[in-house]
């Protein structure tokens, strides 16, 4: 009997890292999920609003709502970036609407209408969604949360918990069904140079375009010497339906908000109760050729 799709909402901060692009691809060339909503998050978040919707609109999803969200951290000033995938986007050019509803309240909308079954993938910084988890508490109980984000592996700060990590704290605290996927696994699943020259032989008009990206984010010089992707947010979004790529513990996981040297560091115990599964271990090569597989589908 053929399984329901999972019903996914993405909040992204596209247009820096290459990875936001990768994993909205993965997911509209993915049946076993159904996205259901974008929202983009950090810094210029009018600009990365375009880009997602170029991006679902060269798929053919402009049914697709995106929801503009919060540039803005809980605490501190607006990031002052711009992205480089902007280049992209062509002055004048006719793109679908974005939602009227700002990206919390088409967080907690979708939730709603979806009765519990939504599952929320962060890859980017966590301030939408710790706003809409501090506007309805019970948010908490009607989704399910997979964030790209932290390490446990390695004393360091990630960057996602960098944007925010109050926001980032609210979330992991939230009691929210919590996956967390992060440097310790995404590290492991990086595309060759192959993979990338096969997206550009690809040549339909949806692989064009992530190729302009690539080659935006990947900056000049000779593609054989050029950095390739890392798949951090793909990740996240495969193991939202193939949970069965990571090796999973779980963990209690606090955000560190006031360390001098430490802040936004993940630090993960095995301390009960636990809040979060978090993934230790990857299957990357199964992973690379489910993400190359979907990615060249279309």
């Amino acid at each position: 009997m053929t399984q329901p799709r999972i019903p996914i909402l993405i909040d992204t901060d596209i247009g820096d890292d290459i990875d936001d692009a990768l994993a909205i691809a993965l997911a509209v060339n993915s049946p076993e999920v159904e996205l259901r909503a974008v929202t983009t998050v950090f810094g210029p978040v009018a600009i990365r609003t375009k880009l997602a919707l170029k991006l679902l609109a060269t798929y053919g999803c402009s049914e697709i709502p995106v929801g503009t969200g919060r540039g803005t951290p809980l605490f501190g000033p607006e990031p002052k970036i711009m992205p480089n995938q902007a280049v992209v986007l062509q002055e004048g050019e006719r793109l679908p609407e974005p939602s009227p509803l700002a990206a919390d309240e088409l967080i907690l909308r979708t939730a709603s209408d979806l009765g519990g079954r939504l599952t929320i993938i962060t890859i980017g910084g966590m301030t939408n969604m710790a706003v809409a988890l501090l506007r309805d508490p019970s948010l908490a109980s009607r989704a399910r949360l997979v964030v790209m984000g932290g390490v446990v592996g390695t004393p360091m700060a990630e960057w996602n918990i960098v944007c925010d990590p109050e926001a980032a704290r609210i979330c992991f605290q939230s009691g929210i069904p919590l996956t967390m996927v992060g440097l310790d696994v995404t590290t492991q699943c990086q595309m060759s140079r192959e993979d990338v020259a096969a997206v550009g032989r690809r040549a339909t008009p949806a692989t064009a375009l992530l190729k302009r990206m690539i080659d935006a984010w990947a900056g000049p010089g000779d593609p054989a010497t050029r950095r390739t992707p890392v798949l951090h947010d793909p990740l996240a979004v495969a193991v939202s339906f193939r949970p069965e790529l990571c090796m999973r513990q779980p963990r209690r996981v606090v955000v560190e908000t006031r360390g001098e040297f430490t802040r936004a560091f993940t630090l993960a115990s095995q301390t009960e109760p636990t809040n979060a599964d978090v993934c230790l271990g990857v299957d990357a090569p199964g992973f690379l050729r489910l993400f190359m597989e979907r990615i060249l589908s279309r």
